[in-house]
């Protein structure tokens, strides 16, 4: 038996934009990221409590993390440990971890250019935040980074370079492979400006961060030593509802979750969430209700006890869990673990 409370909006008539839905990043990647910074040595703890993230909600896989928080963690890191341990450990992250978890998704007959063309699409299931296209003007290839806010930091060029770069040598399996031509945001005072090799061309104060690439490499089959992976289905949040019960799933567990403490980390006012909201027929009493309801639906499916989901929960005591869990199910939580058993009992049976 398994129920859903959530129930995706289907927004009707709305004239507002949709194109600046709150994009997340999936709980592991983040988590590689952190792990490598530690193995750097540098202190994460400042950073979390920054962006309002512990280390629990990073433990499953499943997790949607908000991308702003990300970028207050990434922030918080390179401002006070410099630009060396922050490239060091970014580019360490990449080349063992994230761009190999990548490649390994990819068919074997994509070609770099459908790579580059396809890649948020590619990409979409563990980062959806990401935006990067190839344009190609006259002789030259670039392979781009869009940002969604206007000013950038100096540690999201750092990040993207590197990244970029590092996807052009996993896909050419050449470790020595390098841009001629890299545009940048910053000034030419800036601290990754001051970094680059010699042999690259630096164009400076630029409206985009981008990196050349070789028209001839374009076209050539893309390198993967990995097994041809099994063909999926991608499936993403389309509405603003959708995505903000996902990013508030993490925090279900970890905190007193109210419509201010939400808008907070959305970085907008109370105002706009329940106006947002709204526009597509629902609220944040819907959405949390349905959260805490689902919540305690898996934590009851792991045989935990009543007395340890309402706690897990932040209900005061067992009598307020079970009056709220009835009123979003029908049920008692008794009746409804109870079906639970028999369901499993009933498969094990079919199973002998």
């Amino acid at each position: 038996m398994k129920i859903q409370g959530f129930k995706p909006a289907i927004p009707e008539n709305v004239s507002e934009s949709y194109e600046d839905t709150i994009p997340l990043i999936r709980a592991d990647i983040v988590r590689v990221v952190l792990v490598a910074f530690e193995k750097h040595g540098i202190d994460i703890e400042e950073a979390l409590k920054h962006a309002n993230i512990t280390r629990e909600m990073l433990f499953n896989s499943e997790n949607m993390i908000m991308n702003d928080s990300v970028r207050k963690i990434l922030e918080v890191v390179y401002n006070e440990n410099g630009i060396f341990p922050f490239a060091h450990s970014i580019a360490d992250t990449l080349r063992t971890h994230l761009i190999p978890d990548f490649v390994k998704t990819l068919p074997h007959s994509l070609s770099i250019r459908d790579v580059l063309t396809k890649f948020n699409l590619l990409i979409r299931d563990s980062i959806p935040a990401a935006c990067q296209y190839l344009d190609i003007e006259g002789d030259t290839a670039w392979f781009c980074s869009a940002y969604k806010h206007k000013s950038i930091g100096h540690w999201q060029e750092v990040f993207n370079i590197l990244y970029c770069t590092q996807l052009i040598r996993a896909l050419t399996n050449n470790e020595k492979w390098k841009p001629k031509i890299v545009s940048l945001q910053q000034g030419i005072l800036g601290d990754f400006a001051k970094n680059i090799p010699n042999d690259i061309l630096l164009l400076f104060s630029q409206r985009t961060t981008k990196i050349t690439i070789d028209l001839e490499l374009l076209d050539q089959p893309i390198y993967t030593p990995y097994p041809e992976p099994t063909p999926k289905e991608i499936v993403w949040y389309s509405t603003f509802t959708d995505t903000i019960y996902t990013a508030l799933l993490p925090y279900v567990h970890e905190q007193h979750l109210d419509i201010d403490l939400a808008a907070r980390l959305f970085d907008m006012s109370t105002r706009t969430l329940q106006r947002r909201l709204q526009q597509e027929k629902n609220s944040f009493r819907a959405i949390k209700n349905s959260l805490l309801f689902d919540i305690a639906c898996e934590l009851m499916s792991r045989n935990l006890s009543l007395t340890q989901v309402s706690v897990q929960l932040g209900y005061a005591d067992i009598s307020h869990f079970s009056r709220a869990f009835k009123r979003f199910s029908g049920l008692t939580p008794k009746l409804y673990q109870a079906a639970l058993i028999e369901e499993k009992n009933s498969l094990k049976i079919k199973q002998t």
